[in-house]
């Protein structure tokens, strides 16, 4: 059984995944953007508990984490979104815990691997994954293999620049894919469309926008 953490943004999930790529138990929480430590103890505590739940005892961690990350030295880098966790070893902190082997990728590497072992891309030898979140990332497969760039460097395909006018991303460019149409993006278009037509917008998420664009609403769509 294999203790699953996915990283993001905005929250932190915990589950247990058996060797058939099921999830068996998870939890999630609010992620902390400043307490490493508190969110590590956290986390500690959740593969505990949702191994508990699943009568598992855990063979190995899997951390799927927003970047960029340092996947052979198991470090953090420069997260836009978590500066508290910058150059932090979450692979080197959970193996003393845990006494398991411990795998970091960037998210979107992660869901492409998994996506070719056991999701759309099984048996394909090429595929591109793009998740979009509280930012824009992605995998992709060539090959069978997950693409690496120089030195392990990660695809940041959410921050190519698709229109330099437009609005400013975490990552100090204006316009990159990311600033353009992850979940924050999404929100902050609406909110400043919809005082124009009398549409509420405040505390408006990615979520609703996207349920309100199924039923129909124009601004929404």
């Amino acid at each position: 059984m294999i203790g699953a953490v996915d990283i993001g943004g905005t929250k932190v999930a915990v589950g247990m995944v058996d060797d058939n790529g099921k999830v068996l138990s998870r939890v999630e929480a609010p992620s902390d953007p400043h307490d490493y430590a508190g969110s590590i103890q956290w986390i500690a505590r959740s593969l505990r508990e949702t191994a508990h739940k699943a009568s598992a005892e855990i063979s190995g961690i899997g951390i799927g984490s927003t970047g960029p990350v340092e996947p052979i030295k198991g470090e953090f880098g420069e997260v836009d979104f978590l500066p508290g966790w910058r150059g932090k070893n979450p692979v080197k902190d959970l193996g003393e815990i845990f006494n398991v082997r411990v795998a970091l990728e960037n998210d979107g590497d992660a869901a492409a691997l998994a996506e070719a072992g056991w999701g759309a891309g099984r048996n394909r030898r090429r595929l591109i994954y793009v998740t979009v979140g509280t930012g824009i990332g992605g995998g992709i497969i060539l090959d069978g293999e997950l693409y690496r760039g120089v030195d392990g460097a990660h695809p940041e395909v959410g921050h190519q620049v698709l229109d330099p006018a437009g609005p400013p991303c975490s990552c100090g460019f204006r316009g990159c894919w990311e600033s353009l149409a992850a979940g924050p993006a999404m929100a902050a278009w609406f909110r400043d469309h919809a005082s124009a037509v009398s549409e509420r917008g405040d505390g408006i998420t990615a979520k609703q926008i996207c349920e309100w664009a199924q039923q129909g609403a124009p601004l929404a769509q």
